[in-house]
């Protein structure tokens, strides 16, 4: 792979900055493999590792020219690219053919993307697949609203999360009758188009109810796997960051991911998110994040090496599969502890639930400033996150 590339590169580049940045900042680092962090912000506390050898700031919008430009395609030429999040993965898959003479991509290649890019292309997938998903719609007009086989309460959600986040700050908009579901859709409409729009039913059910089965897959077979339960993330219902996962031997989610995975022909790492229905005891399928997941870095308790195999993979090394697991947790406690309160007073009992040994997702020992640092950034973090 990348065979021009000269082998003795020895780096990475790293895409994002926050936790699961600094998690292979880590990784690679302890292993004694330097990274390059490329951000938006300066703020961000994977710059702040021992294991970091440069920081760039770089625009969403100048990211492309950037990765292309002599400066950075010169000094970092040959070493592996990790995105952190979906715009990143869009870039990199976008740009593949291009950027493959420059660097080692750890993005598969468009097409393959495209399926998990768009929920409704992955959707689909999964139907073909075999693999259960919630109650779902696509609708084209304003009158498919009328439909009586949507249930109360659903959601409107976008089949392309990024740009729909980044302008609303929310994930999805909760409909409790028909009237707010024709508001939530106004509203989506006023941000994405209407071929981006999916209404889906509510899955009842908490935090031990949320399931992620992770992959390194190559090849059509796992090297790495492990399933954990997403217990607590921020906010409460409908989050989008996990502040406790512990490893689970739930076999399911595992036996649907590889069937998707195999089904879309994907290669890489991932995050195969599920949700246990609890009426009917089903694994229901979320959604696929072909990149790293912000607790990756509980692979360090939990023996699964999905980091440094990739990495390894991706210079043309040779790499056997890694079998079973450890229980471990992650934990992020700057996160964790409002949503650990929340819950005490919901009267949920998994409030204050850690099995150990424990990953922290920031403290280090060996590596203290990002933690000192996030303290600093916390602030800015909560007003503009």
């Amino acid at each position: 792979m990348n065979g021009s590339l000269p082998d003795s590169t020895m780096g990475a580049i790293v895409l994002g900055g926050h936790v699961q940045a600094l998690g292979i900042v880590r990784i690679l680092g302890r292993r004694g493999i330097s990274s390059v962090v490329i951000d938006e912000t300066g703020r961000c506390i994977a710059r702040r590792s021992k294991y970091c050898e440069a920081f760039h700031r770089v625009s969403n919008d100048k990211l492309e020219s950037f990765l292309a430009g002599e400066m950075c395609s010169t000094k970092y030429r040959g070493r592996v690219i990790f995105p952190t999040n979906d715009f990143h993965v869009r870039i990199l898959s976008r740009l593949r053919e291009g950027l493959s003479r420059y660097y080692r991509l750890s993005t598969d290649v468009p097409d393959v993307i495209d399926l998990f890019y768009n929920k409704i292309n992955t959707y689909r997938l999964a139907g073909r697949a075999g693999v259960p998903i919630p109650l779902s719609f696509f609708p084209d007009r304003p009158e498919d609203l009328d439909d009586p086989e949507i249930p109360f309460p659903c959601i409107v959600k976008p089949a392309v999360m990024y740009d729909f986040y980044r302008k609303t700050g929310r994930k999805v908009f909760l409909s409790n009758d028909r009237k707010e579901l024709r508001q939530a859709y106004a509203r989506a409409l006023r941000v994405i188009p209407a071929s981006e729009i999916i209404i889906q039913e509510v899955i009842p059910g908490e935090g031990p109810d949320q399931f992620s089965a992770c992959f390194l897959y190559i090849g059509g077979r796992s090297y790495v796997k492990l399933t954990a339960c997403r217990m607590r993330q921020h906010p409460l219902d409908f989050g989008n960051a996990t502040t406790y996962a512990e490893v689970s031997d739930a076999a399911v989610p595992e036996e649907y991911g590889e069937r998707l995975l195999n089904a879309a022909g994907y290669n890489g790492l991932c995050e195969v998110e599920f949700k246990r229905d609890p009426r009917d005891g089903v694994f229901k399928l979320l959604e696929v994040n072909p990149r790293t997941w912000k607790w990756h870095i509980i692979a360090e308790k939990s023996g699964t090496p999905f980091i440094p195999l990739w990495f390894d993979y991706l210079r043309g090394l040779p790499v056997e599969p890694v079998e079973g697991f450890k229980m471990a947790s992650f934990c992020h406690q700057a996160t964790d502890i409002p949503v650990r309160l929340a819950l005490l007073f919901r009267g949920a009992n998994y409030w204050n639930r850690k099995i150990r040994p424990v990953q922290n997702a920031v403290w280090s020992s060996d590596d203290p400033a990002p933690w000192f640092y996030e303290k600093l950034y916390l602030p800015d973090f909560i007003i503009n996150r």
